[in-house]
């Protein structure tokens, strides 16, 4: 199983806001189809929202599937464990492993309908790409989740290659990623977690 406390160090702090609006930074899986351009879990976050206690995690997110862009909305429902529970082409178990005022690491595994078995890694962010030491890092948690380095795709980087065809999702992003950069709100510090 993956190493909470390695990929903790990926971005340092272990405690921030996670409310508010956030960007798919890096995403990485063992079965790298999902993730591929169109797959089904390429998930482009917009927002985070967490109730009182985050007992419950809405996640406002875009998918681009057969060059159809849509903006869906899911609630992860806390577990005993800590992780989260949600239902999104498939089950879906995940769990926040990092917080820091600019980046969130969530650990997750999705069982599909067919019941194939997927771990994934998402970095979210607010709008900056992966530094050159937060990626060496987020690389040995990928490689002790037993997710081959090569399957790390850099989301904010291929937003900004070239616009999806028949898919608005590219000025979505953008504009997202200009706003969030574009503020200067102080975030506040929550115990969220415990490393």
């Amino acid at each position: 199983m993956v190493n909470f406390l390695l990929l903790a160090f990926v971005f340092g702090l272990a405690h921030a806001e996670i409310d508010g609006e956030w960007v798919t930074t890096a995403i990485a899986a063992d079965n790298v189809d999902k993730i591929d351009k169109g797959g089904p879990l390429r998930i482009y976050v917009r927002k985070l929202t967490c109730n009182e206690r985050c007992l419950q995690m809405e996640i406002t997110f875009y998918v681009d599937l057969n060059g159809q862009c849509s903006k869906t909305k899911v609630i992860g429902y806390k577990q005993e464990d800590g992780s989260y529970r949600t239902q999104y082409e498939g089950d879906n178990k995940f769990k926040l492993v990092c917080v820091t005022p600019k980046n969130l690491g969530f650990f997750s595994e999705n069982v599909d309908r067919a019941g194939r078995k997927t771990k994934l890694i998402f970095v979210l962010g607010k709008g900056d790409p992966l530094t050159p030491e937060q990626l060496e890092h987020f690389e040995k948690g990928v490689k002790q989740s037993n997710i081959p380095t090569e399957n790390i795709m850099q989301v904010l980087d291929t937003v900004s290659e070239n616009k999806p065809k028949n898919c608005d999702l590219y000025d979505c992003l953008n504009s997202s990623v200009s706003n969030i950069n574009n503020k200067n709100a102080k975030v506040d510090l929550i115990n969220i977690m415990k490393l």
